[in-house]
């Protein structure tokens, strides 16, 4: 049987997980947002009530999920209605679920392991969706819950999502970075960042074979000397020297 699910927030994750639950047959009943136009667009889909007010938040939902920038977070807790009923969770990987405490009775986390984007909304069977509850019911609550739209389910603590958070800071983030500079480079020489799309591919794919260490090569890893500092000298900009000449030095110490 399907929930009845609430949604304060109207942005990427939002927008993914309302289609997700839509999809599985669960009845999106609001869309609550500070941004009203996004929210009645977003509410508009699934035929929703929506607005601005987080006081108007239906006491019949069962899951309400409070899907804003962190810094939010006290700001929509403080507004909530007293009493409701509904399991109230977050769904951001830094955040402590012990935020909630205080301002309901049920509560806990739904956070899925992904970059997301309203512009395109993904199918979250294979996207790790980490949950957390206040009690052994909210848990399996939560678990059933992302059973209908991921087959990859994990119980993981506040402290062990702040980690998988900031790994993942390292392995998307950062990692887009290197890819912002190399197109910048190449950019700035009149070449094109195409060219490169076929190694990247090849890179990732490799992570689902070994352990990243397992495939790391390049001049740093060979300990070729003069290849680096050719590649140094190439650079013009002393930040670029820097972070090739950092990143080379971890790789040569491991």
């Amino acid at each position: 049987m399907g929930h009845k699910i609430s949604f304060i927030g109207s942005g990427h994750v939002a927008t993914n997980l309302a289609h997700a639950f839509d999809r599985a047959g669960h009845d999106i009943l609001q869309v609550i947002s500070s941004n009203t136009e996004r929210a009645k667009q977003l509410a508009n889909r699934f035929g929703s009530y929506y607005g601005n007010a987080i006081s108007s938040v239906d006491f019949n939902a069962d899951f309400i999920f409070i899907c804003v920038n962190d810094e939010s977070y006290f700001n929509v807790l403080e507004e909530l209605p007293k009493g409701l009923k509904s399991t109230i969770c977050h769904t951001s990987g830094p955040v402590s679920m012990d935020v909630i405490s205080g301002y309901a009775l049920n509560y806990g986390v739904f956070y899925p392991l992904q970059s997301l984007r309203k512009e395109k909304c993904i199918d979250f069977m294979d996207v790790p969706i980490f949950i957390e509850g206040n009690s052994v019911n909210v848990r399996e609550d939560l678990m059933n819950l992302a059973d209908t739209i991921s087959n990859k389910i994990s119980e993981v603590t506040s402290a062990e999502r702040e980690k998988y958070h900031l790994a993942a800071v390292f392995a998307n983030n950062f990692t887009n970075l290197m890819y912002t500079l190399s197109h910048q480079y190449l950019e700035d020489e009149s070449l094109d960042f195409q060219n490169l799309i076929p190694i990247i591919k090849e890179t990732s794919n490799r992570l689902t074979e070994n352990d990243p260490v397992n495939w790391q090569t390049g001049p740093a890893k060979r300990g070729d000397l003069a290849i680096m500092q050719k590649h140094m000298d190439m650079l013009e900009d002393q930040k670029l020297k820097e972070i090739y000449k950092q990143l080379s030095d971890y790789i040569k110490s491991n």
